[in-house]
């Protein structure tokens, strides 16, 4: 195995076969392709997403790949980009916890379904196949990057991951692989500062990635060049965007043998991930002690990292008070009184930043800085009180979602879409998703859903 880590990760994805993957990783991989499609289903009419088909359609480009549910087709890479647009618009996509709460998912299913459908003939197993190492590239890079410096890694460490997706459903080389990663440095980017701002922005970046990542396997794949240093470089990606924050020995650490895609968690609710233990505290008080829209509630609390208080109950108003979606995916106190009041967290509750009663409460959650584990105290007017503490957020691998969990969020997805899925449709895909190593042609999921 190489020594640079660029060659290194470019060999892995050209070698490795679908036999090389452990049963474990088939079966992450497959709960990944099912999560973040459900995600891009219930995505697909969100607020950006008529702006981006309109502005594409304008161009009327080769209809080399179609569209989920809005009909049609767009040139591979727009392709790619509305896909991965919709699948992270909703924010309950995959996220990878020890890699900055990077999104993964997005960008491997955008590139996926348009390579899968611009080359034709791939097998279910080919999928499985590029997804796992897509998967397994993003969470690397990123997992290397120590430092949140404010990058998107969604968007910015996703388009390395949406290359290898790409490259290897082109059947690239390991050199043809190394040069189109350095041709994806040149087109990595995406900055959080549309969370703080609540613009439409964050969705763009999930699909500017995986279109980048498919225009450089297609690059080289014709022998266009890409900068060979990649990721240590003077110039390189952790040096230019990391320095003094990042540590390339993961990048290559039990390379083969562990597919960190196996890492990842799976969202209960459609929101920023660190909020999540403090919903699941704030979701098991509201059972414990009976509590509706109209019960009056004294006094709220919530106890954590004073990073986490910094960042999601100082400063803006909208963090209480949300004025549209992709600042309540984000308002940390409007999250806990909405789980406290209406025992449920899902994509119509998020929406729900009108409702009088949960903004006034919402204005009393009190964060405060402590060390220990997330945790929500509720006092009640008529003197009760109770606490909870969570410490991993349900959706993560050691607390992973149920079956029946997984197919309820899909479903949720479903009835979001842009369009109106027939249940039977709906169960035709989940279908070719459980046995999807044994389909012939990866296209029957765009079959079904285009």
């Amino acid at each position: 195995m190489p020594t640079d880590p660029a060659a290194a990760l470019a060999q892995h994805v050209a070698d490795t076969r679908f036999s090389d993957l452990p049963a474990t990783t088939i079966e992450a991989t497959r709960q990944d392709l099912h999560d973040t499609l459900g995600c891009a289903l219930g995505g697909s009419g969100a607020p950006g997403l008529p702006e981006l088909l309109k502005l594409y359609r304008s161009w009327q480009g080769a209809p080399e790949a179609r569209l989920l549910l809005v009909g049609g087709g767009l040139p591979a890479p727009q392709a790619a980009f509305i896909h991965a647009a919709m699948a992270h618009a909703l924010d309950y996509d995959d996220t990878y916890d020890a890699g900055g709460s990077i999104h993964p998912g997005a960008s491997v299913l955008g590139a996926a379904l348009a390579m899968a459908d611009l080359r034709g003939g791939v097998s279910g197993q080919e999928l499985i196949l590029a997804a796992a190492l897509g998967l397994d590239v993003s969470c690397r890079i990123a997992r290397a990057a120590t430092l949140d410096r404010g990058w998107h890694r969604t968007s910015t460490i996703g388009v390395f991951g949406a290359t290898a997706v790409a490259g290897k459903l082109l059947g690239l080389s390991a050199a043809q692989l190394h040069q189109a990663f350095g041709i994806a440095l040149s087109s990595a980017a995406g900055s959080r500062q549309c969370i703080l701002d609540g613009a439409l922005t964050k969705r763009f970046q999930a699909g500017q990635g995986a279109s980048a990542g498919l225009i450089a396997a297609l690059l080289a794949a014709d022998g266009f060049t890409g900068a060979i240093d990649v990721f240590g470089g003077r110039f390189g990606f952790y040096e230019l965007y990391q320095p003094n924050g990042y540590d390339l020995a993961p990048l290559t650490l039990d390379l083969g043998r562990r597919f960190m895609g196996e890492e990842v968690s799976f969202k209960p609710y459609p929101c920023g991930r660190p909020l999540h233990a403090g919903i699941d505290a704030a979701l098991a008080l509201h059972e414990a002690l009976a509590l509706g829209p109209d019960t009056p509630i004294a006094e709220v609390t919530l106890a954590g990292a004073p990073a986490l208080i910094a960042g999601y109950f100082e400063g803006a108003p909208q963090k209480r008070r949300p004025t549209q979606i992709v600042e309540a995916q984000f308002a940390y106190p409007f999250l806990i009184a909405t789980a406290l009041l209406t025992g449920r967290v899902g994509i119509d509750e998020v929406a729900r930043f009108d409702d009088p009663r949960i903004l006034a409460l919402s204005d009393r959650v009190a964060g405060v800085a402590a060390d220990g584990p997330v945790t929500v105290s509720v006092r009640l007017e008529d003197g009760r009180s109770m606490s909870h503490a969570v410490r991993i957020a349900r959706g993560a691998p050691t607390n992973p979602l149920s079956p029946d969990q997984r197919a309820a969020k899909f479903h949720d997805c479903a009835v979001h879409a842009v369009r109106p899925i027939p249940a039977t449709t709906e169960d035709a895909v989940l279908q070719v998703l459980a046995r999807l190593e044994a389909e012939p042609d990866a296209r029957r999921i765009l079959d079904l859903l285009a």
